[in-house]
C-alpha cells in the first residue's frame, strides 16, 4: 500500500501521530488494530522482518527504541503491518543515539514525562506530590539468574522529607509480563495501597513510613522484588525526578557473565542514550556502577552476552 498519505480514522491515534512518542504512537495503534505482538511478529516475518517478541515490548512500553538500520526496516515494516501512512513512526525518532559521555539535565521533570504509564494509576489512588521526598542515596541490587532473567532487585532508599507530615513514600515498577512480581522484605516500613495496569505493566504502590517526617527528618526505606521468569534481561535502569546525592547500582550475574557492561544516562526514555566506557566485571560476577550527584533523567546499565 505505498500510495498511503492519510492519518487513521482513530481521533487518539491521530493525535498521538503528532503530539505523542514513538512508544505511545505504538501502544495505541497495537490496541486500535488489535494485534498481540505474536500476531506483529508472524506479520513482519511474511514481510522477511525478524524481530523478537522482547523487542516490540520494549519498543511498545518505551524501554528502547529502534535504532540500528534493520531496526529501522522493521519500523517500516510496522508502519504497513499497522496501516500507517509511510515514514509515520520513523519521524518520531529523531536523531540517533550521540556516543560519549553525557551532559546532565539540571532541575527537576514531571513524574508523566519518566512514567507515562503510571499517570492514572497515581491519579486513582490519589498520590501525594511528586516531591515531599528527597531521595539521598540510593542503593539497589539486581540479580540476574542463570537464565540471563530478572531474578531479584534489593532498593535501599535514604530519604529526607521536604514538606511537613510526610508518612509515606510512592515507588513505581513496570514490568512486561502479566505475572507481577512479589514485593516483599519491607524494613523501616509497612504495605500502602497499590495500584496496577495489567496493560500496560504499570505498578505503583505506597510505602507507608515508620515515623511521620518534619521538614529536613531523614529515614531508610528497604524493599525487595522477587520477579517470574520472563524474557532474556539486556539492561537495568533507574528514572529520576528529582537530583539525589548518591546511586549505587550493581548487578549480580548469578550464570553466564556479559561479554560487556557499558553505563548509560538519558534525559526521558525517548531520549539519545548517552554511553559512559564499560565496567569491569571481576570475580564477584557483579557490574559496579556509582554515580555521585546524579541528575533527573535516567542512569542505567547495558550489557550482551557473547
Amino acid at each position: 500500500m505505498a500510495g498511503r498519505t492519510s492519518l487513521p480514522v482513530d481521533r487518539e491515534l491521530r493525535r498521538l501521530l503528532r503530539h505523542g512518542t514513538f512508544a505511545e504512537a505504538l501502544h495505541h495503534a497495537l490496541n486500535v488494530r488489535g494485534l498481540s505482538l505474536e500476531r506483529v511478529q508472524h506479520h513482519l516475518a511474511e514481510r522477511d522482518v525478524r524481530v523478537s517478541r522482547a523487542a516490540l515490548s520494549y519498543w511498545r512500553h518505551g524501554r528502547s527504541r529502534p535504532e540500528r538500520a534493520e531496526s529501522l526496516r522493521a519500523v517500516r515494516a510496522l508502519e504497513e503491518v499497522l496501516d500507517l501512512p509511510p515514514e509515520t513512526l520513523v519521524s518520531m525518532l529523531g536523531p540517533p543515539r550521540p556516543r560519549g559521555r553525557a551532559v546532565r539535565p539540571a532541575g527537576a521533570l514531571d513524574r508523566r514525562r519518566l512514567w507515562p504509564a503510571h499517570s492514572s494509576l497515581l491519579a486513582a489512588m490519589d498520590a501525594p506530590p511528586d516531591g515531599q521526598l528527597a531521595y539521598l542515596d540510593i542503593h539497589e541490587h539486581v540479580l540476574v539468574d542463570e537464565n540471563r532473567q530478572l531474578a531479584a532487585v534489593r532498593t535501599r532508599l535514604v530519604v529526607e522529607a521536604r514538606a511537613d507530615r510526610v508518612d509515606r513514600c510512592v515507588i513505581y515498577l513496570w514490568t512486561e509480563e502479566p505475572s507481577k512480581p512479589q514485593l516483599t522484605g519491607l524494613r523501616y516500613c509497612r504495605f500502602g495501597r497499590s495500584r496496577s495496569d495489567e496493560e500496560s505493566g504499570a505498578v505503583v504502590t505506597e510505602l507507608m513510613l515508620d515515623q511521620r517526617l518534619a521538614v529536613g527528618e531523614r529515614s531508610v526505606v528497604e524493599f525487595e522484588w522477587i520477579f517470574p521468569p520472563g524474557p532474556e534481561l539486556t539492561f537495568y535502569h533507574r528514572r529520576f525526578t528529582r537530583p539525589s546525592r548518591q546511586f549505587v547500582l550493581q548487578v549480580e550475574f548469578a550464570g553466564d557473565v556479559p561479554a560487556n557492561c557499558v553505563p548509560f544516562r538519558q534525559l526521558t526514555m525517548e531520549s539519545p542514550r548517552q554511553l559512559d566506557p564499560p565496567l569491569w566485571i571481576g570475580a564477584s560476577e557483579t557490574a559496579h556502577l556509582v554515580v555521585v550527584d546524579p541528575r533527573p533523567g535516567i542512569i542505567g546499565l547495558s550489557w550482551q552476552w557473547d
